[in-house]
C-alpha cells in the first residue's frame, strides 16, 4: 500500500475510485455520478486558495488503484491563543476492500501530516453503522464522546458545496 496527496496529476485515479464506490455500493451513493462536472469541481477546488487547509489522502493497492481515501481539513482558531485541530470530512474504502487495515492505513498517514504542521488533534462526526463502529473502537487512543453536533443548512444560491446542491434546502 502506499499513499497519494490529491493532485491534478492523479485526480483521474480519484474518479475511477469513486466510480467504483458507486458501484459497490450503490445504496450508499445514491447521486447519479457526473465524471466531467466531479473533475471541472475538483480541479476549481484544487485552484481555490479556500481550499488550502483541505487534503484529500489516497490509498493505492499494488497495481496503483485507489481502494481507500481520506479528507480532512485543518482548522484554525483564535481560541485559547491560538488552536488547530483538523476535522475529518470523509473516510471510504471500497466495500471489497475492507477488513485489511486499509482505513487504519489512512489514519495513521493523516495523522504523519498533520504531526507536521502542529497539529496533534482531530475529530469527525461517526457513521452509525456497526462496521464503522468498531473501526472507531479500534482506533488507539481515541474516544467517542457523547457531544451532540449542531448542523444547520441554510440557503445560499452561491454554495459551492456539492452535497447542498442535491438538498432540498436550496432547491
Amino acid at each position: 500500500m502506499d499513499i497519494l496527496a490529491l493532485s491534478e496529476q492523479n485526480l483521474d485515479k480519484l474518479i475511477q475510485f469513486e466510480k467504483r464506490a458507486r458501484i459497490s455500493e450503490p445504496d450508499i451513493f445514491v447521486h447519479e455520478f457526473d465524471e466531467v462536472k466531479f473533475k471541472s469541481d475538483t480541479l476549481n477546488a484544487l485552484k481555490n486558495p479556500l481550499f488550502s487547509s483541505a487534503q484529500c489522502l489516497m490509498c493505492v493497492d499494488a497495481g496503483g488503484d485507489v481502494v481507500g481515501r481520506i479528507d480532512f481539513s485543518v482548522l484554525s482558531s483564535f481560541a485559547f491563543g491560538g488552536d488547530m485541530r483538523a476535522y475529518v470530512d470523509w473516510v471510504y474504502v471500497l466495500k471489497e476492500c475492507r477488513h485489511r487495515g486499509i482505513a487504519q492505513f489512512l489514519f495513521e498517514k493523516m495523522e504523519e501530516v498533520l504531526t507536521g504542521l502542529g497539529v496533534c488533534e482531530y475529530f469527525l462526526i461517526t457513521a452509525e453503522n456497526e462496521d464503522a463502529q468498531r473501526f472507531y473502537a479500534g482506533l488507539r487512543n481515541a474516544k467517542i464522546e457523547g457531544q451532540a453536533v449542531l448542523t444547520k443548512r441554510f440557503i445560499n444560491r452561491n454554495c459551492s458545496c456539492a452535497i447542498f446542491k442535491h438538498s432540498s434546502v436550496i432547491q
